[in-house]
């Protein structure tokens, strides 16, 4: 039967409801499905953006690595290169020194303080062209300069201008003349608070205690050393009771390493030298300036007296005249580093060494001439030195240098140490060696090695010294 026209109005409202409760669902599907697709464009988009910055990171980390390696080897080869540039020099040197009253002989020129003007040419343009005004010369037509672009200025500190806190197994007179370096260090009278208060760890540490501390801590034995002992005989300290458990009440608590230290830092748990002040008072003045640093844990073992500070240089003589004004008296020691200081501005920082050998600056410090005099003009008092043990404990000639090297590229900061011994190495004796290649190494002067087997002998070179110390930061 054909349903009535009022049906089929009554019916009509129905369906619309029907139809307009579908067209609701489909626009929330739709609205839910571009939400989602969004949030995972959005995740694709960030995900990209994350590996694209990782990998331009590691692109730059690698481009910075290789950079400061890059400088640390240009750094290694002008370490090398100091006795050719001291034989270009001297002829004009050569006069100077003869004016001076210390011959024609040259003794080594501290070129490594100029180091950023002499290889500013890999860094950068101007760099390159300071270094052609300084020279005489011209890199126009040069290739492959300045492309180091994101490298700071190469910094070599001398280590031999400082005092060496290892060796104390290599023999008595070694050790003796380590702690009475140390004694001259912490001698100067401003540093009595340091040594008449209570320490970090809550012990009262004065001079005699901390040299000690210092020794027992690196040497080999386990007895404590006597400082008043050494330094009262020529032959060295003689067996002590056993070392104290100090260290062992501590929190948290450690033991002595009874080896040679492997870093400066490392000193910082020694008894005593955990107090901030007398650190950066007595051993590391300014951080940010390694050259001011009086210890070191590396180094030849005597003290380069043309390239040490005038802290180092008064600690060094006070070790072997404690009687003498400049170490007991704060106003006489300030004098000497004041004076000492305004010299090395117009010669170490000029290039020019002041002393030729050991001699000299005995005489010097003790008043004789040529500039024993002018240290008398400066009000600087001479010393009261006896004997030749000042002498044997100091040099005019470095070998182990310290290399910092930092390179900035994008957003990546690469910062190397490098620690390099620019003497020969002795032979290594090896049963192995020997057996399997027949060869035995024995060094030789001027940076060679020879290699010696039985069907005759070869050359290696060794231009760049030994490393000693690496860490990359």
């Amino acid at each position: 039967m054909t349903p009535s026209l009022a049906e089929l109005r009554r019916a009509r409202p129905r369906r619309r409801r029907v139809r307009r409760g579908e067209r609701g669902v489909a626009l929330i599907m739709v609205i839910s499905a571009l939400a989602i697709l969004y949030v995972l464009a959005q995740q694709t988009r960030q995900d990209v953006e994350l590996h694209s910055a990782a990998a331009a990171v590691a692109r730059d980390q690698v481009i910075a690595e290789y950079q400061a390696k890059s400088v640390i080897n240009l750094a290694r080869l002008l370490l090398h290169a100091e006795p050719t540039i001291r034989r270009a020099l001297t002829p004009v040197l050569g006069p100077m020194m003869a004016i001076m009253g210390r011959g024609l002989q040259v003794p080594q020129v501290p070129i490594w303080e100029q180091a950023d003007l002499l290889l500013g040419a890999f860094r950068s343009r101007e760099g390159g062209q300071s270094f052609a005004r300084a020279a005489g010369v011209s890199f126009e037509r040069a290739r492959g300069l300045g492309a180091l672009t994101g490298v700071s200025p190469v910094v070599i500190v001398d280590e031999d201008s400082k005092i060496n806190v290892n060796g104390f197994d290599r023999g008595p007179h070694i050790a003796r003349r380590v702690a009475q370096s140390l004694l001259g260090l912490f001698s100067n009278p401003r540093l009595d608070p340091y040594f008449t208060t209570r320490d970090p760890d809550g012990q009262f540490s004065d001079r005699v205690t901390v040299v000690g501390a210092i020794v027992d801590y690196a040497d080999s034995d386990i007895n404590a050393f006597d400082v008043q002992a050494l330094l009262s005989t020529a032959v060295g300290a003689t067996a002590m009771a056993p070392e104290d458990s100090f260290y062992s009440f501590l929190r948290p608590a450690y033991i002595r390493r009874n080896a040679p230290y492997d870093s400066v830092q490392e000193l910082r748990l020694v008894r005593g030298l955990g107090d901030d002040d007398l650190w950066q008072t007595a051993v590391d003045p300014d951080p940010s300036n390694p050259r001011r640093r009086t210890l070191t844990v590396w180094g030849q073992g005597a003290v380069n007296v043309n390239t040490a500070n005038a802290q180092t240089v008064l600690a060094l003589i006070c070790a072997f005249a404690p009687t003498s004004p400049q170490c007991t008296d704060p106003s006489a020691a300030s004098a000497f580093i004041t004076g000492l200081t305004l010299i090395q501005s117009f010669t170490t920082s000029m290039g020019i060494p002041v002393f030729t050998t050991p001699r000299d600056f005995v005489q010097t410090v003790q008043g004789r001439p040529p500039f024993g005099p002018m240290l008398a003009a400066l009000g600087i008092q001479p010393f009261q030195i006896t004997g030749n043990q000042l002498e044997q404990a100091v040099t005019t000639e470095s070998k182990v240098f310290s290399i910092f090297a930092e390179a900035n590229v994008g957003h990546a900061h690469v910062r190397i140490h490098a620690v390099v011994d620019m003497r020969p190495q002795p032979g290594i004796p090896s049963a192995f060696l020997n057996a399997s290649t027949g060869a035995l190494v024995r060094p030789q002067p001027a940076g060679t090695t020879v290699v010696t087997t039985s069907t005759g002998s070869a050359a290696i070179v060794t231009p760049g010294g030994t490393l000693l110390y690496w860490r990359e930061e």
